[in-house]
């Protein structure tokens, strides 16, 4: 096996509200790397890090292969342990995470050069609830969060009231009419247009990963202009951020006004069977194993 990698380990869980999908995620990449050929071990990461170094230390693998998502998967934080282990890591690095999950500043990057994005807002939540000086609809989320976890379309003002929120912060942005759309870009090179359809409701933690709730259209039936827009600004968001390996963007495309809006860039995009970037890779004749192999070539220490 001629490899740059012979023993790859795949860090899986973690401690966000995504850790039930990372299983999975991290699942799926490690049955595919054994396919590959490699010499597979696999970490549950529970926020032990002592145990996580101990770990690496024993099993001395040669990369991992990060199927973390959310709070302390994706944000730059295990990225920085890695770093200092001096041990290859494949997705984006400590700065090009920290960025891609703060939606604050990321839109604020994106639109500093040209990517429209929605009309948005960063408050306390206690003062946007005295003070919710934002015209309706609007979306709250959590600034930093991921798998459209805790997301929420206020139509009413009233509803804040039925809210239970955890976050300290709250980031409100404009609710955008029309149609969800996702575009994964592999080593700087956006693969395709999904226009997700869900059935009832909007694109939540649900819908996302319950088979039979969402709908995949890929490639988007969009006006060929707008397909190649989504194109280009995912690409553009990945290098803005510094993206490594593969990324995937969000977006929504307002049909009345024929305006697409960049909502977000995920640094670590899930892998499961209902995951996005694999169908993508699929229909530019990529197999989830060619997928895997082409992301951990790009692992590397910062």
């Amino acid at each position: 096996m001629n490899k740059k990698f012979k023993k790859i380990c795949v860090l899986k869980g973690g401690i966000s509200s995504e850790r039930e999908v990372s299983l999975v995620s991290g699942s799926e990449m490690a049955k595919a790397a054994g396919a590959l050929g490699y010499e597979v071990v696999e970490f549950d990461f529970t926020g032990d890090l002592p145990g996580l170094i101990s770990f690496v230390n024993r099993e001395k693998p040669d990369c991992i292969l990060n199927g973390l998502h959310g709070i302390g998967g994706e944000d730059g934080n295990i990225q920085a342990v890695l770093n200092f282990l001096k041990i290859p890591y494949t997705h984006s690095g400590v700065l090009a995470s920290a960025i891609g999950m703060n939606k604050a500043i990321s839109e604020s990057i994106f639109q500093r050069n040209g990517i429209r994005v929605p009309k948005s807002a960063l408050y306390s939540w206690k003062e946007f609830c005295e003070h919710p000086d934002f015209p309706t609809p609007f979306v709250i989320k959590p600034v930093d969060g991921g798998s459209s976890c805790g997301v929420y379309i206020i139509r009413d003002i009233s509803e804040l009231g039925n809210i239970e929120w955890t976050h300290k912060d709250v980031y409100v942005s404009e609710y955008i009419p029309g149609l969800e759309l996702t575009v994964g870009v592999l080593d700087g090179r956006a693969m395709a247009v999904t226009n997700i359809v869900v059935n009832s409701g909007f694109y939540d933690y649900t819908n996302k990963y319950t088979d039979g709730k969402a709908n995949h259209e890929l490639p988007a039936k969009i006006p060929e202009e707008i397909y190649s827009e989504a194109l280009r600004s995912a690409e553009k968001m990945h290098k803005l951020i510094g993206g490594r390996g593969v990324t995937r963007s969000d977006f929504r495309y307002n049909t009345e006004t024929n305006q697409l809006f960049a909502l977000e860039i995920n640094t670590q995009p899930g892998m499961t069977p209902l995951s996005l970037v694999p169908e993508q890779a699929k229909l530019i004749g990529m197999s989830f194993e060619e997928l895997i192999e082409r992301i951990i070539d790009t692992a590397r220490v910062d």
